[in-house]
């Protein structure tokens, strides 16, 4: 009775030694999921869905595991799925630094978020190559993909005149 009862002991602790130490192996993923987890939640456009974000996050995360019902990656799945979805619903980050945006040059000086003008309104894309001035180098392209397919020639299309 007493050994079984040292044998119970024994087991509960090694188990909750081992759960223990996976919980600190894994303690870079899980802060790194953290995180990437609030930093999700901090784009989130109202104050207000922010506070209860942060609040669920730090509650989940903190919270203590079920021995049994949840274990260290369940809560880690679960945070990424979050993770996935804010990155969906919520608006992407501005760009950072002073000199992040659209900058347009007039007269040598730089106008930032300014607009340009363009002597080619309503056209689509300017190149030196039409259909009458083939690009070479799109010329070349063209050959080599024939070549590799099996197209010698066109002898065979044009017939014995």
């Amino acid at each position: 009775s007493l050994s079984s009862s040292c044998t119970s002991t024994t087991m509960a602790t090694t188990a909750a030694a081992a759960a223990s130490r996976t919980a600190t192996d894994q303690l870079p993923r899980i802060l790194s999921t953290y995180r990437s987890l609030l930093r999700a939640i901090e784009r989130l456009p109202k104050e207000q869905a922010r506070r209860n974000g942060w609040k669920e996050a730090r509650e989940a995360f903190r919270k203590p595991l079920d021995e049994e019902a949840e274990s260290v990656e369940d809560r880690i799945l679960a945070a990424g799925e979050q993770i996935a979805f804010l990155r969906i619903t919520t608006p992407k980050p501005k760009a950072r630094g002073e000199d992040a945006g659209r900058w347009v040059y007039k007269s040598g000086e730089k106008i930032k978020d300014g607009s340009a003008t363009s002597n080619r309104t309503g056209k689509g894309v300017h190149s030196n190559w039409d259909g009458k001035n083939l690009d070479p180098c799109s010329v070349k392209r063209h050959n080599q993909g024939l070549k590799r397919a099996g197209f010698v020639n066109n002898a065979h299309a044009k017939g014995i005149f």
